[in-house]
């Protein structure tokens, strides 16, 4: 690891903070430590001080942006996300150890942006619960920074970042060390390490087809679309027919990305590959080795009794009480079935008076059965699709959102013990989808209690969080919505939509140089994102400042030769297509243009 001073780390820490309102405290300097590592040889530099001396000099921004992603590794942690790993601990990993067994293959799970390693030792530690042997596992773990997979395989973690281990596993799992635990050779034999850049076009160590679970939780939100949706490509044909992938609570494919299906796991909302999917070849038996890299089982000698006992080994020999359901092509909606649309979202119901180149002014869990056939149509899921718009279409509305309701069964059915295959409760984007309709009809009140009451159940929503932050700024509940976006960016500290969102709450709240702030920092994080020149422009031209405005439109209608990405978040009319705000900056430019320079 490399060594760098607390003044250095200090330095660093404050020009995170001012330039891009990261708060890094000494707790968390563990993840400057590790950027750094990762950074100054890519730019020939051995000592740190120099590196600071690069960041406030020429061209210091723009590396300051390629160490953001990086100093994040830091915020991670032991079983992450709590619905996800009762998920995975009742139901997903139970059956595919006992899958993996009456197939006689491994069990392929690939960590997909690992970090420091926290995610695939929660893995191991649940799979060896399990009774999985490390044979019986191939559980590859990647990330793009080779010194956090450095870190990683080594297995050490300070007592503060392992607090969220119990007792009884740190005793079976870990032995302490010198300022916390290290993970015992046992567990770490489950794991292969490795980097890995998820942005590549082709994943040349992975086959098609045979993975069965992929985590890649709190990844995609540093991406574009165009890199999101090549990326679920990959993983779609990575993944076995029916495998599963795992993403952030606050990332969400709804609108983005349409061939993977939402199902609930234990009160948990995952993608999974259909079942029926028939467009990839069928899949091999398991992972690909590394290119030059021997066979794991050549690598690793089995003892006698482990080979017997692999050789006799049954499906009974995993108890389980949960198995996930088979879904065949019956399973969607019949044909006739009743479709309820819901409104384009952020869209306005009624008529408003707006003036371009102005934003509007607004008044104040149970187990999983066994399955053993496709349950009828009549009991079929809803499925969630969205249509995208022909990019630089005219039309620039968002997304239509359509809803196939089953048919309603038209017998009763003979009383059964039988649990339904998937509970009944929406996913989230459509229960936001909901109370944006009522934000969307002026309807406010009923959209922050529907708001609230989705954040009660999925505290994590990032979605959710932005939009009552926004609901409690169009009301006047400014420092609520403060609160709301504060929350946002402790859980995702490079979130640009709070500092977009905030901005805007501080215009209209009149706290001009508050807004200026939020916005530049935004800016910071993603230069080319229209809409925040556009909002920053309006800042100054409350200021007075007509030039800094003209400079901002400018650039607002410049940064459109890049494509825009939706903003996590609703904002009812907020311009939010490029020819939206082309027109808008062009009109307010133009109105500019026509007052004379002070």
């Amino acid at each position: 690891m490399l060594t760098a001073s607390q003044k250095v780390l200090q330095q660093l820490a404050a020009l995170l903070l001012e330039r891009a309102g990261l708060k890094i405290t000494p707790d968390g300097f563990h993840s400057l430590r590790l950027a750094l590592s990762a950074r100054m040889p890519v730019l020939g530099l051995d000592e740190p001080e120099h590196y600071i001396q690069r960041l406030t000099g020429a061209g210091g921004e723009e590396e300051l942006r390629s160490l953001l992603p990086l100093v994040t590794v830091g915020h991670t942690e032991f079983f992450r996300d709590g619905k996800q790993f009762r998920a995975l601990e009742k139901s997903v990993l139970p059956e595919l150890v006992s899958r993996s067994r009456r197939e006689m293959r491994k069990v392929s799970i690939w960590s997909a942006g690992c970090a420091t390693g926290e995610e695939p030792y929660s893995l191991a530690m649940v799979l060896a619960e399990l009774g999985a042997l490390s044979l019986e596992v191939d559980l590859w773990a990647t990330d793009l920074n080779l010194a956090a997979v450095e870190a990683a395989k080594q297995g050490r973690f300070t007592s503060r970042r392992a607090i969220s281990i119990n007792q009884e596993r740190l005793t079976r799992f870990f032995r302490p060390v010198e300022e916390g635990y290290e993970a015992l050779p046992a567990l770490r034999e489950y794991i292969r390490f490795d980097g890995q850049n998820l942005a590549v076009p082709v994943f040349d160590k992975v086959a098609l087809s045979s993975l069965d679970l992929i985590l890649c939780r709190n990844v995609i939100i540093y991406f574009d679309l165009p890199t999101i949706r090549g990326l679920m490509d990959r993983f779609l044909a990575a993944l076995r027919p029916g495998g599963l992938l795992f993403l952030g609570y606050s990332e969400s494919l709804f609108k983005v990305y349409d061939r993977f299906e939402m199902i609930e796991v234990d009160g948990a909302f995952v993608y999974r590959r259909p079942l029926d999917d028939k467009s990839m070849r069928a899949p091999p038996l398991r992972i690909t080795p590394y290119p030059g890299e021997p066979d794991v089982a050549a690598r690793r000698p089995v003892d006698a009794f482990t080979a017997d006992l692999r050789k006799r080994m049954q499906p009974a020999d995993v108890p389980l009480t949960t198995r996930l359901p088979a879904v065949s092509a019956s399973s969607v909606a019949a044909p006739g079935s009743p479709s309820v649309t819901l409104p384009a979202v952020g869209a306005s119901s009624s008529p408003r008076s707006v003036v371009p180149g102005r934003l509007p002014a607004v008044s104040p869990h149970s187990p999983l059965p066994a399955i053993a056939a496709p349950p009828p149509p009549s009991a079929a899921r809803s499925r969630v699709t969205a249509e995208l718009p022909t990019v630089g279409s005219v039309d620039s509305a968002r997304p239509r959102i359509t809803t196939e309701l089953p048919a309603v069964a038209t017998t009763p059915r003979a009383p059964t013990m039988e649990v339904p295959a998937w509970p009944t409760l929406l996913p989230p984007a459509e229960r936001l989808a909901m109370a944006v309709r009522k934000m969307s009809q002026g309807d406010f009140s009923a959209a922050i209690a529907g708001v609230q009451r989705l954040l009660a159940d999925e505290p994590s929503d990032l979605d959710g969080l932005l939009t009552l932050g926004n609901l409690f700024s169009l009301t006047g509940r400014i420092p609520e919505a403060r609160e709301a976006f504060a929350q946002a960016i402790q859980r995702e500290p490079l979130c640009v939509e709070a500092r977009v969102f905030g901005g805007v709450a501080a215009l209209q709240a009149g706290e001009l140089s508050e807004a200026r702030s939020e916005l530049g920092k935004a800016l910071f994080l993603e230069p080319t994102l229209a809409i925040g020149h556009y909002l920053l422009a309006q800042v100054h031209e409350r200021t007075q400042d007509h030039e800094a405005a003209r400079r901002s439109y400018r650039n607002a209608i410049a940064q459109l030769r890049f494509p825009q990405r939706p903003l996590a978040g609703h904002y009812p009319e907020m311009p939010d297509s490029a020819d939206a705000i082309s027109r808008a900056a062009r009109y307010a430019l133009a109105a500019l243009e026509e007052q004379p320079l002070r």
